[in-house]
């Protein structure tokens, strides 16, 4: 059975990741479109086959392919996020977690 308490790291983890790979496919993005934007120039690549044609496609498969970074970088952030608020000792101290 699945506590209240249990919820609320869930979740914690859940907004972390989300944030996380959000933030880090952006970076992937412009880092990929400023190596590949003077091919695009100059083949006159239309904004709408390059954004629906390309990148939809690569933000899957990049998410997939850094997602155990993502997890690894998530928890270190979430975890020490916690711990900086003292969240684990509170828990600890009122006997719900064991």
């Amino acid at each position: 059975m699945i506590k209240r308490l249990d919820w609320y790291i869930i979740r914690k983890f859940v907004g972390t990741f989300v944030f996380i790979i959000s933030a880090l496919v952006a970076i992937a993005i412009v880092i990929d479109l400023t190596e590949k934007i003077s091919t695009l120039v100059s083949k006159k690549v239309s904004f709408v086959d390059v954004a629906f044609g390309y990148y939809l496609y690569f933000i899957p498969y990049i998410g997939t392919l850094l997602g155990p970074f993502f997890i690894f970088i998530a928890v270190i952030f979430f975890s020490s996020q916690m711990a900086d608020r003292c969240e684990f000792i509170a828990m600890l101290a009122a006997g719900t977690y064991r």
